[in-house]
């Protein structure tokens, strides 16, 4: 029987060959005080100690933490969104997120808090119905500079207005679609608009659920990104690829030019001072 108010929760952690991050994202999921959690970590056959690590929380059975790792693989891989389809593969819960190796959840209750938001919102809109449920987020520069990141409840016909680590989705919806290899990097924006222009529900949340870095493969502008954005906007609106184009030379590669020749330190305050609180 489904437990409405704590549905089973799939939590999927790829990885490869990051043995300095690894520990504090599996401590995040694992000290969640929320009931029922499944606990996935797909590595790409890392070969710099990350393995060991992961396997030293499967042997220790801690009982400092609540949960434990349920699933876990270590085998190579063609690239994140097909590690992240051998995670929504594995999973058994009704709802999924991707917490990715040096992100982590916010606080120990927030899976708590935003369920239990939910079922709030739920009831007061007279039912349920959405696919994705998702929240805000905080962007970690360093350990003196930190900000929240406020998700839209806006139009996601282009692009989600929500960070990926942000997001619980419908788990029946990941495994119909899963994630196209085909993109290397944009492979969850051409997730969230399909579904979105598919016409499934998105719901936000006023929780802060994870806490992110820009070390990702998307954190820095490339001209496959674009061409990615492109390729996914270009179904929706044939018009829309050449605003993205105008945006990336105008706005998007001087801005980091200018972030590239300045101090992390002044960077990053200049960041948090000046940068956008929203997407």
């Amino acid at each position: 029987m489904k437990n409405h108010k704590y549905p089973k929760i799939s939590i999927i952690t790829v990885v490869y060959n990051d043995v300095h991050n690894i520990a504090k994202t599996i401590e995040s999921v694992l000290s969640q005080d929320y009931p029922d959690i499944e606990y996935i970590i797909v590595d790409g056959d890392s070969s710099d100690g990350t393995k060991n690590i992961i396997q030293s929380y499967i042997d220790a059975k801690s009982s400092v933490f609540k949960h434990s790792i349920t699933k876990f693989i270590s085998e190579k891989d063609r690239g994140i969104y097909d590690a992240m389809n051998k995670g929504i593969d594995m999973a058994t819960g009704e709802w999924c997120n991707f917490m990715n190796s040096g992100d982590r959840f916010y606080e120990h209750s927030t899976i708590t808090k935003c369920f239990e938001k939910y079922q709030e919102a739920i009831k007061a809109n007279g039912g349920g119905g959405y696919s994705v449920i998702y929240g805000d987020s905080e962007l970690f520069y360093d350990k003196f500079n930190q900000k929240i990141i406020h998700s839209k409840s806006a139009n996601h016909k282009y692009h989600h207005r929500f960070v990926h680590q942000s997001a619980f989705i419908d788990l029946n919806i990941m495994k119909k679609y899963h994630y196209n290899n085909r993109f290397k990097i944009a492979g969850d924006t051409d997730f969230f608009t399909k579904i979105f222009n598919s016409g499934h529900l998105f719901k936000k949340i006023d929780v802060i659920i994870a806490t992110f870095s820009l070390d990702g493969i998307s954190a820095k502008p490339s001209l496959e990104m674009l061409l990615e954005d492109m390729k996914i906007t270009y179904q929706y609106n044939r018009f829309y690829p050449m605003f993205l184009c105008i945006r990336y030379i105008f706005y998007i590669l001087p801005r980091f030019y200018l972030r590239s020749i300045l101090p992390k330190s002044i960077k990053n305050k200049l960041r948090i001072t000046f940068g956008k609180n929203s997407l």
